[in-house]
């Protein structure tokens, strides 16, 4: 077991993922998401056919230009995420996480010294899912725990969030996670070794709804 890929993947990490709910928000007031099995169906959908295609990739292809040591191709993943998040709003919480996740990285002690000396060649503006690869590699954890690792917190982050805003239950929660790790087990062999230039969110309605969410009368959630 790898630690240090637990605690990146910890959903306590203080990089203001409990502020977004990806479009989820919107979703409810549309009432399309209403009660714990169709929270899961949103899950397993937005895994499917926008996260996984999109970041899923290119956390994969993150986590081995970092173990190559191929930092361009880091900063070309990252223009490629920069270019490829439709909704404003979510290209933005993506820049502020992984900006946010770098810097917590710079304090620990078994990541210091690669994130510091990764930063000094771009400090701001780094992607989540790049920085989630790039750490996890830091880590020495194999790319295929590194994109389960980071589809499993993402998946987290959707479900926390529908908890608040439905709302549902704890216990209902965690069910729901539990249900949605076949549809991570089935991801992580489809996108592990896919290359960067096929990554790609398919669901135009849901980036739809992430901008719908902006323009909501009252929300919980930045995006």
């Amino acid at each position: 077991m790898n630690i240090r890929l637990l605690q990146l993947a910890d959903s306590a990490l203080p990089i203001s993922g409990y502020t977004h709910s990806w479009g989820l928000e919107a979703a409810i007031a549309e009432t399309r998401v209403h009660d714990p099995p169709s929270l899961e169906e949103w899950t397993r959908q937005w895994l499917r056919y926008a996260l996984g295609p999109l970041e899923g990739v290119l956390v994969g292809a993150a986590c081995r230009a970092a173990q190559a040591g191929d930092r361009p191709q880091l900063a070309r993943l990252n223009q490629w995420a920069e270019a490829s998040l439709v909704a404003p709003s979510t290209r933005r919480a993506s820049r502020e996480m992984g900006d946010q996740l770098l810097s917590l990285g710079a304090t620990w002690a078994w990541s210091s010294q690669a994130t510091r000396e990764f930063e000094l060649e771009e400090p701001h503006g780094w992607h989540h899912a790049v920085a989630f690869g790039f750490l996890g590699a830091v880590a020495d954890a194999p790319p295929e725990d590194v994109l389960t690792a980071y589809l499993h917190q993402a998946a987290l982050g959707m479900i926390a969030a529908g908890v608040r805003a439905i709302p549902v239950g704890h216990t209902h929660g965690q069910q729901i996670l539990a249900y949605v790790h076949t549809e991570i087990d089935s991801l992580v062999p489809q996108l592990l070794d896919r290359e960067p230039e096929t990554a790609g969110a398919g669901c135009p309605f849901y980036e739809v709804l992430c901008d719908a969410q902006t323009q909501l009368y009252a929300r919980m959630f930045r995006s």
